[in-house]
């Protein structure tokens, strides 16, 4: 796991010294090693060492420092955090010898081991152990071709120097690590993270208010390519970008590599459970590979649970080992705290567990640097909880965690997926498998899910809008009174099925912005973080099923509760309660950090008069507070928009 970059200058110039201060901001990627490397058309690469590169390291490749480099028309920087093979072997840019092909990367191929005895039988020869140098070989053998056999996240950028000179840039196929491009009249500049971008000379930021007002009003983030600053884009998951360095103009062409078509299931219900235990150990088992200690975050809910629980036969099939160690974020506040669930996997399982306590005061003392590590905003302080957790993996001494992120979006975890769900039954008319939703429905909440089943017949047929009582319509597009950005509402969407609804939150919302925010709080402190749940074959796997493998009987994840059955304790296995992580956010609004609030959000509303509505903002404030409107995450994505554009100062 690491932090990359690229600079493509429109004309041959020396910038080296921008180069190594773009890398240098993100040491927290990669503090094991840094190293660049600069190209000009007609010569070889050139690579250099970095202020962080070991002496042993310089040594064995003999590389000179960075600077004084001349002019040159490409350069790429890499920091290392050092997973597989720890040696100066594995140091990046890694150059192929007889093409000049040369990668910069972040990530992990996890089935790097098959794809290196391919390579091998084609006569190619390795001179490390790393998944790098696998990769490296994969592209001179097969280019982009490579990519369909990899099975990992990853995000990297490659030049070959033939013909001209190309730069391609690709990222895993659902963007669990990151890379940014962004454009000027002089340079190209791809990067793991936005504050690269920043770093350079003459940046200034050109706010996004379409994604401001999505934040705002909704929490929404990482939806599409687009960020923040208009100038700035995401790489799409899936996706490669290439620069033609021969070509007139200083263009890049984006292309998808790859399209996610779910794999329709046909076989029995009992063999998909099994199939589905078998993908998801495996998916383990792969991610448990490192020359270095793997832990796991635990919150006591179904998904890191399973997580631990498998890695537990896995470790214990791979022969002797040292256990594991989990980390839990818990709360004095019981309504907030899992850790009865947590210590019975802890207990279960042997592992070592450590528990860290979130609270309001950290919160204060940290929010800044969590902010500056996200580069922008975030919705909730449940990125907060996530970061206290990775903080006591570092503590513990920890390079690598794996988690359950991801099988929400894929097994039906959250609410607001019923209107799919029946919408579906509807469309296909499963009559039987409708009724019996309706009664479980009716047993666990005391009536028939009438609206459910109206807004799905509306779904399916719009006309019938009209004709119902106002109460059984579908959700129209609003207004937030509060906000002042002209020409903008709220517009859900609606699915005709439970599994486009499934797929739209893998691809588009909410899991792209909750592996941003993993990728970053993880990355703050060093630390990798793989999610087993995300494995290509999973994923293909689980949105091909039907319907009532994963939402059966009003019970969400019901295959993944199958599965899991005799491997994790029962509590888990039949909990219904979801909490993910949480922190007492409305407690600290209400009580601990009630006056904090209204200050630092009178704060925001008077720096920025032309987003939000003084009076109205205010007011929404004091009735959640007093507890005259339900609670919701609001006044702290106004607070958290409000300290972000003052850490934004010196970029407007």
């Amino acid at each position: 796991m690491c932090g990359i970059l690229a600079l493509i200058n429109k004309e041959e110039k020396n910038n080296s010294a921008e180069l190594s201060a773009a890398c240098s901001i993100i040491r927290h990627r990669g503090p094991d090693d840094e190293g660049f490397m600069t190209w000009k058309a007609g010569t070889a690469p050139k690579i250099w060492a970095g202020g962080d590169t070991a002496a042993s390291t310089r040594a064995f490749w003999g590389y000179p420092d960075l600077g004084g480099t001349g002019a040159f028309r490409v350069g790429m920087g890499h920091r290392r955090l050092s997973i597989l093979d720890l040696s100066p072997r594995g140091h990046q840019p890694m150059m192929h010898a007889g093409t000049g092909i040369t990668m910069v990367y972040n990530g992990e191929v996890y089935n790097y081991v098959s794809i290196r005895e391919e390579l091998k039988q084609s006569g190619y020869e390795f001179h490390t152990d790393s998944d790098s140098e696998v990769l490296l070989l994969a592209w001179v053998a097969w280019g982009k071709d490579c990519l369909h056999r990899l099975n990992g996240m990853f995000a990297f950028t490659i030049l070959d120097p033939r013909d001209g000179g190309k730069v391609f840039a690709v990222r895993d196929r659902f963007g669990v690590k990151p890379l940014y491009w962004y454009r000027d009249e002089e340079k190209i500049v791809l990067a793991s993270e936005i504050k690269q971008i920043r770093s350079f000379p003459g940046y200034k930021l050109k706010l996004n208010n379409k994604k401001v007002f999505e934040f705002l009003a909704e929490g929404k983030v990482d939806t599409n390519e687009e960020t923040f600053d208009i100038q700035v884009q995401q790489i799409p998951g899936g996706c490669m970008a290439t620069i033609d360095l021969s070509a007139p103009g200083h263009t890049i062409n984006l292309e998808r590599w790859y399209e996610l078509k779910p794999k329709t299931w046909t076989k029995g219900d009992k063999d998909a459970v099994d199939n589905f235990r078998n993908l998801l150990q495996d998916s383990v088992r792969l991610r448990l590979r490192a020359d270095v200690p793997v832990g796991s975050a635990l919150s006591g809910g179904l998904d890191s649970s399973a997580i631990v629980c498998l890695a537990k036969r896995a470790l214990d099939e791979s022969g002797p080992h040292n256990g594991q160690i989990t980390i839990t974020a818990c709360f004095k506040d019981k309504r907030f705290d899992e850790w009865n669930f947590a210590a019975q996997v802890v207990e279960q399982t042997g592992a070592d567990s450590m528990r860290i306590f979130p609270d309001f005061t950290r919160l204060l003392s940290d929010m800044d640097k969590l902010l500056w590590h996200q580069d922008d905003p975030i919705p909730s302080t449940s990125m907060f909880s996530q970061w206290c957790v990775f903080a006591g993996a570092a503590d513990a001494g920890l390079k690598v965690m794996i988690d359950g992120q991801g099988s929400d979006e894929q097994l039906s975890g959250y609410g607001g997926n019923d209107l799919s769900l029946y919408a579906g039954l509807l469309q296909k008319h499963a009559w039987g498998e409708l009724m019996q939703e309706s009664k479980s429905y009716k047993k666990k909440n005391g009536r028939y899910p009438i609206g459910f089943l109206l807004g799905g017949a509306q779904v399916l047929h719009p006309w019938l809008v009209g004709l119902l009582p106002a109460k059984y319509r579908a959700v129209k597009p609003s207004k937030v009174k509060w906000l002042k950005l002209p020409g903008e509402q709220l517009d859900r969407k609606y699915y005709k099925n439970l599994r486009d609804c499934l797929q739209d939150q893998v691809l588009g919302s909410p899991l792209p912005s909750l592996l941003r925010f993993e990728d970053r709080n993880s990355m703050a402190w060093s630390i990798e973080s793989r999610v087993p749940f995300m494995d290509v074959r999973f994923v293909e796997f689980t949105l091909g099923l039907p319907e009532r493998l994963v939402y059966r009987d009003g019970l969400k994840k019901s295959i993944l509760r199958d599965a899991m059955t005799g491997v994790m304790p029962d509590a888990i296995v039949n909990r219904t309660d979801k909490m993910g992580f949480v922190t007492p956010e409305e407690v600290w609004l209400k009580e601990e950090g009630r006056d904090w609030f209204r200050e630092k959000i009178r704060e925001t509303v008077e720096h920025n008069p032309d987003f939000f509505a003084k009076d109205e903002t205010m007011s929404m404030l004091e009735k959640m507070i007093s507890g005259e409107i339900a609670f919701s995450f609001a006044p702290w994505r106004i607070l958290c928009f409000g300290r972000w554009m003052q850490l934004m100062k010196e970029y407007r």
